[in-house]
């Protein structure tokens, strides 16, 4: 039992501050950890772990941790250009990645932020008042920078 907690958090880590492509990628990750596990053992928990595959901002899919795993992941892995205009940040992805992406930023609760509107591959974040959109911008383009 101890085994499959520590292996499963450690894909957790894995996941969220890697590209992780594949789930024999994911094995040889856990190998150089010290952690011994089969494809299909990773398999099994990949799905209980509620980890999911999505197109990133490079046109290859990737597994992510649900509720995006954060802000820093969702933009690293789907934020093609972050852009200001006016009370606005723009934020491209590849088609239907923009509404996780802006998921994660709600849920993030960043601050300056009032709210998003996702559309397919677009993103918009409106700046609460006072606050411009390029400050939003930059703010999201440093935690795309940053890694857990």
């Amino acid at each position: 039992m101890a085994d499959r907690i520590l292996r499963r958090n450690l894909i957790r880590e894995l996941v969220s501050a890697n590209t992780v492509t594949s789930q024999g990628e994911l094995v040889a990750l856990l190998s150089g950890s010290g952690v011994d596990a089969t494809q299909a053992t990773v398999s099994r928990d990949l799905e209980e772990l509620g980890i999911t595959k999505y197109r990133g901002a490079d046109g290859r899919s990737a597994y992510v941790l649900p509720d995006g795993g954060g802000v820093a992941q969702m933009l690293r892995q789907f934020a093609r250009t972050i852009d200001a205009s006016g009370n606005l940040a723009v934020v491209r992805t590849p088609p239907g990645a923009a509404a996780a992406v802006g998921s994660a930023i709600d849920a993030a609760d960043l601050p300056g932020v009032l709210a998003t509107v996702q559309g397919d591959d677009t993103l918009l974040v409106v700046a609460r008042e006072g606050v411009s959109g390029r400050q939003i911008a930059d703010d999201l383009l440093r935690c795309k920078e940053r890694r857990p």
